[in-house]
């Protein structure tokens, strides 16, 4: 079967790769070795959530950026993460970049509310989700029915109940009739600063926040290209764009909102062949000395700070050149090896029968949006990979090429 929105997904994916690699290659990456890596981890790393509830100690806000939207396995350090006693009492409040706005109050009645049974509340869950918590057709990622089932139950279980904030732009199906609407929606959207718009969402919402044990706290989770602080010119847009992470720091200021980020590999510079992981390889390989060991630190100063940031800022609007990691994140989080993360697509059942009729127009308008020349709509296509899960390499290789090259880079660095 062609699966058409992860190949639509994947052109867009190849322009920006394509666009971005003649101008991101020329850069001489500074790399540490493998063994100050190691060393550095050994002696300064500790446990991930220690390390989040040390920001929390002097901090207020921590921006937590996110591997690929489809990675699932994320979610279990992000659940662990949450369903620790701490958050609760010192935290209680969670925000994604997943989900407009305009749903929070749903999602909230949805996650504190009382249910019979673990199917009561997956009924509930499905018919939630079908309203559309962004302005695609459906999200198809399976990490977030995982995400709020555990959150659901996380709450189920503890007096203290964590609060969902949701950033995203403002949106509803309801008020999408034709393909001209849905055109001047993404008008409308990319004449915008999306990043700007998910702080301030963030704020509007925070200010509103509950205090907890005298002061306001929140983590953020948002994907990595957001996450991170970085301001710069666009040429194509001819403006300036600022990251939603710049942003925040800007709004509530460096010392009160910290940026972690979760391992990944440098994805934008992947073609199909060539494999850039971080610093050449030198942090994977560091991990594995470390018998991949999950550990959170500081970039400040340091190997891992230090070693040049390859990527772009704000999943698109324009590339950076000349930075460090430590320039654009404050920490760093190692919580499973590359060649584990697994991306997974399609939430069993969530296009019912009663569902097909709406999600069929949402599907055509959209179609009709992206794809003005194909006059059929593959339909079955669109129900099918909504509602088979599927799973792959989140990192577009399998695990044996993934720990083959990191092998490599180990074998090339022997002390």
């Amino acid at each position: 079967m062609v699966n058409t929105m992860l190949h639509t997904i994947a052109r867009c994916l190849l322009f920006v790769i394509l666009t971005s690699a003649a101008d991101l290659a020329a850069q001489t990456p500074s790399v540490a070795s493998v063994k100050a890596l190691h060393e550095y981890a050994d002696k300064n790393g500790v446990s991930p959530k220690d390390y989040v509830f040390k920001l929390f100690d002097k901090s207020d806000i921590v921006v937590l950026g996110e591997r690929d939207h489809r990675d699932s396995i994320q979610y279990n350090f992000i659940l662990d993460l949450l369903a620790d006693p701490r958050f609760a009492e010192r935290v209680g409040h969670v925000y994604t970049e997943v989900g407009g706005i305009n749903m929070t109050e749903d999602v909230n009645r949805l996650l504190q509310g009382s249910y019979s049974s673990e199917n009561e509340f997956m009924d509930s869950l499905y018919t939630y989700y079908r309203k559309g918590e962004c302005f695609y057709p459906l999200w198809e990622k399976y990490n977030r029915i995982k995400f709020l089932k555990g959150l659901y139950k996380i709450n189920k279980e503890s007096s203290r109940k964590i609060h969902l904030g949701l950033t995203d732009i403002s949106f509803s199906w309801d008020s999408i009739h034709t393909v001209d609407d849905y055109k001047a929606f993404w008008t409308s959207l990319n004449k915008t600063n999306r990043d700007s718009i998910l702080s301030a969402n963030f704020a509007s919402m925070y200010k509103c926040q509950l205090p907890v044990k005298g002061t306001r706290k929140a983590l953020v989770i948002t994907s990595q290209p957001h996450a991170i602080s970085y301001s710069g010119y666009f040429k194509p847009w001819k403006r300036d764009y600022g990251t939603q992470g710049w942003w925040m720091k800007k709004t509530f200021g460096e010392d009160r909102v910290k940026i972690v980020v979760l391992n990944w590999f440098d994805y934008v510079l992947f073609d199909g062949q060539n494999y850039p992981m971080t610093g050449n390889g030198t942090w994977d390989a560091a991990f594995e000395r470390r018998e991949c060991r999950p550990f959170g630190i500081d970039l400040k100063d340091n190997p891992y700070g230090e070693t040049n940031y390859i990527g772009d800022a704000g999943g698109g609007p324009t590339f950076i050149k000349n930075c460090k990691w430590q320039d654009v994140a404050d920490g760093l989080i190692y919580d499973a090896p590359l060649y584990d993360h697994v991306a997974a697509i399609g939430i069993n059942g969530i296009i019912s029968k009663e569902f097909e009729p709406e999600i069929r127009r949402r599907a055509e308008l959209w179609w009709r949006a992206v794809h003005p020349e194909d006059t059929i709509v593959p339909f079955n296509e669109f129900i099918e990979e909504y509602n088979t899960p599927l799973t792959a390499p989140a990192t577009f290789k399998s695990k044996e090429e993934i720990k083959r090259l990191i092998q490599t880079v180990e074998a090339q660095q022997q002390d």
